[in-house]
């Protein structure tokens, strides 16, 4: 299950995160006591960190309205500073502060450490209090402080670090004693999970200008009303987890969400991923397809790997979004780590394509393909920022992951940006042949040029490149080309539009044909022009009007033909600069 998979990797990579039950949290503040117990106070504001610096500290997520942490807390805890003016807000600030000195108390009597006593004694005696003079004007009750003595954290010592995680388990722990569904053991449970998922840490979506939301703490799980629990029972009741797991597995699950070598992070999504055992496989590959790196997937999952089970090692992932203050678990999967290698080299199989950029098959990064479905800007030349498809960065995620379709959105969502701004590009392409190569479709498509093939529509696709080639040979100053003004009704209109283009091809190609610089050229694409058009079957022509299926055909045709005369236009070039240096 997920829990117990979390809590064996934080098991497996302790020593690497902070200590159980304390976050890297930003510390404006730091209250100095020296070994004569005076105090200073110091700011840990820069240039670069203008509200202070992260810095491991004590953390639970506070279920009431009155929490300390140990050491480490907000001015309105450690110095009783109020939020406002009011009587209101200094009582609930004396409140805090009583807490947070009840804490100090507590460590001091639980450990035998000298520190524990000169601290305990510094804040009894309200010396602390003095420093209250150095605090400018625009402090505020919410910024952090953490108490050093001397040159040391002191709550970063081990008799603090070893207190504050018998604090929790007190504060998190349900009384109640029973099997735990992660370890199998029986003992002490759970009242709530102990740490909630840092709000930074989970995106939440993009505003209308294409900027990151801000998103709030969320818990992993969370039953706080009958409604949600089973037999209207609340907590963690039907969910026995105790606290060896329930904090393994927190600090497993902020550990991964924290390391880039291990999350990937969509515009309201976020994925983690581990291995049992270590292994050379990334599935961030996704996003940064080097064609070395396919390659050796492509040919170590078609060889396969003789002699190894199946099951020696596995492969974990989720996905998750949030929504409020909860955690929403999107996809999750144990599976053995040959499976998910299949299901990444059909990813990339099926969405090989030609690129008129470059020679040989390309491998769209899935963060292009999601930012290709937005709106394209013909004046700026890139997409529009906060216009991508709502979602698909998770769905095509989830085709990749399971080997499935992609969205029956996409399409749709697809053709229509294209009708519209005539744009066909290199991830546009990947994402069509993704969803023809797959389930509902399931043609067998090549990445590149197939001169044989016989569909009308692709066919058709192919003869509107030439037809655009034609123009641009013969008219290299217009300023509108076919593709501006014909582009959305080729692709739904074939016939009617054949007709009328061919007319005018007609023109161009006499006008190339009449001049001796151009008539080779023209030649050559009135050639391609009639060698194309007989794929054509004379009887039944081209369609009167394509569906969805056809008009991927047309574009994919479209596509591959002008990326293969491109490609032969640059070995020409590349042919004739050798022949030339060869000659001097």
């Amino acid at each position: 299950m997920l829990i117990q998979r979390l809590a064996e990797h934080a098991r497996q990579s302790a020593g690497a995160e902070t200590p159980r039950y304390y976050r890297n949290r930003t510390v404006r503040w730091a209250l100095i006591i020296d070994r004569k117990g005076t105090p200073s106070l110091i700011s840990r504001a820069d240039s670069v960190n203008k509200a202070g610096s992260s810095l491991p500290t004590p953390y639970l997520t506070r279920t009431s309205g009155v929490a300390a942490m140990l050491l480490a807390d907000t001015l309105e805890y450690v110095f009783a500073v109020a939020k406002d003016d009011t009587d209101k807000a200094q009582a609930a600030a004396d409140r805090r502060n009583d807490a947070y000195l009840d804490l100090l108390k507590a460590w001091r009597d639980a450990a035998t450490d000298p520190v524990a006593d000169l601290v305990w004694r510094t804040f009894q005696a309200e010396r602390h209090l003095d420093v209250l003079a150095d605090l400018p004007d625009e402090a505020k009750s919410s910024d952090m402080v953490a108490v050093m003595v001397e040159d040391e954290w002191a709550h970063l010592r081990p008799s603090a670090i070893a207190f504050w995680a018998q604090v929790a388990r007190d504060r998190k722990s349900s009384g109640n004693d029973g099997l735990c569904l992660g370890c199998g053991d029986y003992g002490a449970l759970l009242k709530t999970i102990p740490e909630m998922v840092k709000g930074t840490l989970i995106p939440v979506g993009l505003d209308a200008a294409g900027r990151p939301k801000r998103g709030r703490d969320a818990a992993l799980i969370s039953v706080n009303t009958t409604a949600q629990g089973r037999m209207g029972t609340l907590q963690l009741a039907n969910t026995p987890i105790c606290e060896e797991c329930g904090s393994a597995a927190m600090a497993g699950l902020n550990h991964l969400l924290s390391d880039d070598r291990h999350r990937r992070r969509g515009d309201d999504n976020v994925f983690i991923w581990w291995l049992r055992e270590p292994a050379d496989f990334n599935p961030l590959i996704i996003d940064a397809p080097q064609l070395k790196d396919v390659e050796r997937l492509l040919q170590e999952v078609h060889r396969g790997q003789p002699g190894t089970r199946v099951d020696d090692n596995a492969f974990y992932a989720l996905t998750l979004s949030a929504n409020q203050s909860r955690v929403v678990v999107r996809d999750w999967l144990d599976v053995p780590l040959p499976e998910i290698k299949a299901k990444f080299a059909a990813w990339f199989r099926d969405i090989a394509s030609t690129d008129r950029w470059a020679d040989g098959i390309s491998y769209a990064p899935l963060w292009q393909m999601v930012r290709a479905s937005g709106q394209w800007s013909r004046t700026r030349k890139i997409y529009r920022p906060g216009s991508t498809a709502h979602g698909l960065d998770r769905d095509l995620l989830h085709a990749a992951l399971h080997g499935t379709p992609p969205p029956s959105h996409m399409v749709a969502h697809l053709l229509h940006r294209i009708r519209n701004d005539h744009h066909v590009d290199l991830p546009r392409v990947a994402m069509l042949r993704l969803a023809l190569t797959r389930h509902p479709y399931k043609e067998n498509i090549m990445p590149g040029l197939d001169e044989n093939a016989t569909d009308p529509a692709y066919v058709w696709g192919r003869l509107f490149a030439v037809l655009e080639a034609i123009q641009h040979r013969a008219l290299p100053e217009a300023n509108t080309t076919i593709r501006d003004r014909y582009f959305g009704l080729a692709m739904t209109q074939p016939a009617a539009t054949m007709r009328m283009l061919r007319t005018n091809a007609n023109g161009h190609l006499k006008k190339l044909i009449g001049k001796e610089k151009t008539r080779p050229a023209g030649l050559a694409l009135d050639s391609r022009l009639a060698t194309i058009s007989q794929l054509i079957d004379r009887e039944s022509g081209l369609p009167t009007h394509l569906d969805a299926k056809g008009q991927i055909q047309f574009i994919l045709g479209y596509d591959h033909q002008r990326a293969h005369d491109i490609a032969a236009a640059r070995a020409a070039r590349a042919a004739k600069a050798t022949a030339d240096a060869s000659q001097s």
